[in-house]
């Protein structure tokens, strides 16, 4: 550097940084740091030291110039590789906060196995109930027709004899009453010989001559002689079912039926109603076991233009408690779910209980069929044993695992958080258990 001046030295190096001075071929001075590229501050100060003998009584820092150089803009790959040296480790850090908070999670769901336990038994439960006993008439109009015919009056005569011989008036003589109706006599009369002063008397059968309500004539309407000069016929009673021919009404089946279902409807109501009011809360009304009569004032094919039936109803039932047959049926299948499936299974929720017949004399006897599901239960001991065995395996060996376990019919695994899906994490607190149980 020697033969250059102070003033030199700098403008050589400042043509050097700005690439507007020729390149020297001297080294640069000790003490002086090139920079490779732009820079991104806005001032740059340079100093120079220079080796010089040390005068007497001047400041130490005579050698020393300080300049300022005029601030440079940065350029984009600058910004680029600032941006991203700060974003990684922002990035990291972000990375590291979020695994602390929201840890990576696996869910094992499990599907415990279940099994069915069915129950067949007669229990004495229950009591009586009052007997019960309503009564209903109904009146309908009938709706069945008839046909009657014609028919003939019928009656008799009585024939007197005066003469001193017997005669006999043959069957089919005609005799006319007083009101011209003809009569026929329908026998022989074989009258016995008179003894005067007493007559000599038979008594047969006779019938009008024509059909019809005008043959029933009145007593003594034949009152004449006959015949012969001393005999008399007379009718001492009148005669009787003479009809002119009609159609009517009758009762028909469907009549009957039709005035009895609405009566057994209401009455099943009202037997009903009477029969729940006598049950005690938590009581179950059993099937009502009845007998019904009906009775119709008139029959079948009889001549009515309405009919009445009345019909008697009485019932006898029982009731239990639901609770007592719930909590009795369940103490009944404990015993066999666990003789037929072995420890470990407990039941999912309350037995399904039918009840399909009860007999009720002195006492109830409910015979019923019941059907309960049991489902392998995983105590907490269990599930924290499963969790350590499965930890930080992958998913098919844990599932492996998983599935050779007792009392475990199905599982499958699902994730939250961060971290790899494809193997559980190490620490059992991490991996959750979720039982699935089916009812």
């Amino acid at each position: 550097m020697q033969g250059k001046t102070m003033h030199e030295e700098v403008n050589s190096i400042l043509a050097r940084m700005d690439g507007s001075g020729e390149q020297e071929d001297q080294e640069p001075e000790q003490g002086i740091h090139a920079v490779d590229g732009p820079s991104p501050l806005q001032d740059i100060y340079v100093y120079i030291v220079r080796e010089h003998d040390e005068e007497p009584g001047q400041p130490d820092d005579a050698g020393v110039i300080e300049t300022t150089l005029a601030p440079q803009k940065p350029s984009l790959l600058a910004i680029a590789i600032w941006f991203f040296a700060l974003l990684l480790p922002l990035a990291s850090i972000a990375f590291q906060l979020s695994v602390a908070f929201h840890p990576f999670i696996a869910t094992i769901i499990i599907l415990p196995k279940s099994q069915q336990v069915i129950l067949s038994e007669t229990l004495q439960l229950g009591r009586l109930l009052h007997l019960v006993t309503l009564r209903k008439s109904a009146t309908v109009k009938t709706t069945g027709t008839g046909h009657q015919d014609a028919t003939q009056a019928h009656g008799f005569i009585t024939f007197y004899n005066g003469e001193f011989t017997s005669v006999t008036v043959s069957a089919g003589t005609v005799l006319t009453g007083a009101d011209g109706v003809h009569i026929i006599t329908g026998q022989d009369a074989a009258i016995p010989a008179g003894n005067p002063p007493s007559y000599g008397q038979v008594t047969i059968s006779a019938h009008a001559a024509q059909a019809g309500s005008t043959g029933n004539i009145q007593a003594d309407a034949i009152n004449q002689a006959c015949c012969f000069a001393s005999v008399f016929a007379k009718n001492l009673d009148r005669f009787t079912g003479g009809q002119n021919e009609r159609d009517y009404q009758t009762v028909a089946n469907a009549d009957i039926g039709n005035a009895e279902a609405p009566v057994k409807l209401s009455l099943a109501k009202r037997l009903t109603t009477a029969l729940r009011q006598q049950l005690h809360s938590g009581e179950v009304l059993i099937s009502p076991r009845c007998t019904t009569q009906v009775t119709p004032d008139h029959q079948p094919g009889e001549e009515a233009t309405q009919v009445t039936i009345t019909a008697s109803e009485t019932c006898t039932a029982a009731a239990y408690n639901q609770n007592t047959l719930q909590a009795t049926v369940t103490a009944l299948l404990t015993p066999k779910a666990t003789k037929q499936l072995g420890s470990g299974y407990r039941l999912i929720g309350n037995p399904r209980i039918t009840v399909t017949s009860a007999a009720a004399a002195k006492q109830v006897r409910l015979s019923f069929t019941s059907s309960s599901t049991w489902t392998y239960a995983l105590n907490a001991r269990e599930q924290r044993s499963i969790k350590k065995i499965i930890a930080g395996k992958n998913n098919q060996d844990a599932l492996k695992l998983l599935f050779s376990m007792p009392g475990i019919a199905n599982a499958a695994i699902q994730w939250s958080g961060f971290g790899d899906d494809t193997r559980l994490p190490k620490d059992p607190d991490n991996i959750h258990l979720a039982l699935v149980l089916r009812t």
